[in-house]
């Protein structure tokens, strides 16, 4: 009975049916370490075992978001005289978001200058000439001169029209984030709690940008989480420390619940310079973005050593530099201030609870739960305390009179993460050898069957090609690379200052134009037809023997193919070769 070895086509089919079972199987054991460590996973707070990750929840609801309305109004200088825009008007609005922190309980907020006191750059007097543009088009067109609104915006903008952009007013409002308030059921900013906003109502002290580009300011708060000033002299080179803030970028919906959601990144030190106004400055690396201005950044302890000031770009560089404003600015203030930055009564609280809930000790479950429950009677506004009582009055109940929790609680905190985790690497790892041992004999097979045709150049389908060591182009070893260079782009950040503020209900500022992606080449021919984005033809496959070559002889197998006495596998589809005839000989007696 003779054996068939499967073709390439099943062989293709066999592979593509383990790499199946490969992926179902690391699926299902996945899933099944997932549902064990799910209550781990989903306690409040996240990985609260690491202290940098207590500190910055202990922080989130200190800070908060600031918004800028600006009142403007635009005069333009015809030649019959100034117009002002708009004519009877309260004046074009423009908003603009940033961050901030409570640095007292007494609502003192620690945010950058340039958050409550915009200067009058360029973008922002494009953007006012956008809102007038309108208005002017109007005009002109009223005294004979028909206008458009593009093209009364484009005469603003290059001074064909010479006009004056100029702020009336500027009013900034201070919004608890979500970290206190819990999330929000307001549709819209007209109808959120009250008691979660309140104007600025005095620039206590200010820095302005080109000196220190800090600030304190005062709004109506009583009794309000706060974070302390930590030492900015000790930071260094290559430390990380944490940001919390509320990026342009990360405003996916209108919903207040969603813009008053704040966000986390981490930051890498970078240097520690000092401007030429004499600030000192700390350059970082990381995600830091638009609206991210004002906002804290907190070293391990969770206490503030920066502040997000500025960033620095280039026409020739894709990215930006950011600084912070060393804390030793604000605490310099703070002092002359004489601002009492201790931590209230409400902070107090709060740490004590959030220390209990994160303790290994005995009867730490019934203790947290007697603090959460004193800070919901207290402090009911602040409603993101409810997910952290809850848990705590969960764990309470399966916490015995001794203080210990049992193991198998449906409620336990042993962390079985890790486990899980064991469990599907080391499955993963046998599912690896099994498919390495799988392709390995698979290689071996497919290595006979050429070698079986190797020197066979007029075979159909084994075209031979001549080597080209050193030329990759788009993965294949061998072809001759073609010059594919990325579709030109610049990069049109301008350079100077950035102002890191998220434009708010209302267009965002400019930001780096990035050079469009180059379209993928088409795979290059090997048929000997060139392919356009090659430098020279492809190689051609020796369709004839080399000269001088002797004859080859074949003979026809069993499975109907030609192939040479000597092959030990048919080059077409891979059987092996006949047997040779079995010579019957008489038994000797």
């Amino acid at each position: 009975m003779k054996r068939r070895l499967p073709t390439q086509h099943t062989q293709q089919k066999l592979r593509f049916s383990f790499l199946v079972m490969l992926a179902v199987s690391a699926l299902v054991f996945a899933a099944f370490g997932n549902t064990k460590s799910a209550l781990a996973d989903s306690k409040p707070g996240g990985n609260i075992s690491d202290p940098v990750v207590r500190a910055v929840d202990v922080a989130k609801p200190a800070v908060v978001r600031i918004i800028t309305t600006l009142t403007s109004h635009v005069t333009v200088h015809f030649a019959s005289g100034d117009v002002k825009f708009p004519q009877g008007g309260d004046g074009y609005i423009a908003q603009l978001s940033g961050s901030g922190t409570f640095i007292t309980s007494n609502g003192d907020v620690l945010t950058a200058d340039h958050v409550v006191n915009p200067p009058k750059d360029d973008s922002l007097v494009q953007y006012i000439n956008k809102q007038a543009a309108n208005d002017v088009a109007a005009y002109l067109t009223q005294k004979g001169k028909a206008t458009t609104a593009s093209d009364a915006e484009q005469q603003l903008d290059s001074g064909a029209l010479r006009s004056d952009a100029s702020i009336d007013q500027t009013q900034s409002e201070v919004f608890l984030s979500t970290d206190y308030t819990g999330n929000l059921t307001a549709s819209n900013f007209n109808s959120v709690p009250s008691y979660i906003h309140a104007s600025v109502d005095k620039i206590e002290q200010q820095s302005s940008l080109d000196q220190r580009d800090l600030a304190i300011v005062h709004a109506n708060f009583q009794d309000t989480p706060s974070v302390q000033l930590g030492n900015s002299s000790s930071v260094q080179q290559q430390d990380e420390l944490t940001i919390i803030g509320f990026p342009g970028n990360g405003d996916v919906s209108n919903r207040p619940t969603d813009l008053l959601t704040s966000s986390v990144n981490k930051i890498s030190v970078s240097s520690i310079k000092t401007t030429d106004s004499g600030a000192p400055v700390i350059q970082v690396g990381g995600n830091v973005e638009h609206g991210d201005s004002g906002g804290p950044a907190l070293d391990n302890n969770g206490r503030v050593v920066g502040v997000v000031s500025f960033g620095l770009s280039s026409p020739n560089s894709p990215g930006s530099t950011t600084f912070l404003q060393a804390s030793s600015g604000a605490a310099d203030m703070a002092q002359s201030l004489g601002l009492n930055t201790a931590p209230g009564p409400f902070q107090k609280l709060w740490q004590q609870s959030f220390d209990a809930y994160t303790s290994q000790d005995a009867g730490h479950w019934h203790k947290a739960q007697t603090l959460f429950d004193q800070l919901q009677s207290t402090y009911p506004n602040f409603k993101s305390v409810e997910q952290y009582a809850s848990y705590a009055h969960t764990q309470a109940n399966s916490e015995s009179q001794n203080g210990s929790t049992p193991s198998k609680s449906g409620n336990q905190l042993i962390n079985t993460s890790s486990i899980s985790w064991g469990l599907i690497l080391a499955v993963i790892a046998i599912l690896a050898i099994v498919a390495l041992l799988f392709f390995t004999i698979s290689a071996r097979s497919r290595n006979k069957r050429q070698a079986a045709v190797a020197g066979y150049p007029g075979n159909p389908g084994q075209p031979v090609y001549p080597s080209q060591p050193g030329a990759f182009a788009n993965g294949h070893p061998g072809a001759t690379p073609g010059p594919f260079p990325p579709t030109p782009g610049a990069f049109n950040t301008p350079s100077g200052y950035d102002d890191g503020m998220a434009a708010f209900g209302a267009p965002a500022r400019p930001s780096s134009s990035h050079p469009a992606p180059s379209p993928m080449p088409p795979q290059p021919s090997f048929g000997g037809q060139p392919s356009p984005f090659m430098a020279q033809p492809g190689p051609t496959p020796l369709a004839t023997p080399y000269p001088n070559n002797p004859p080859v002889t074949t003979q026809i197998w069993p499975c109907g193919h030609a192939n040479r006495p000597e092959a030990r596998f048919c080059s077409i589809c891979g059987e092996s070769a006949p047997q040779p005839p079995i010579v019957r000989r008489p038994v000797e007696q």
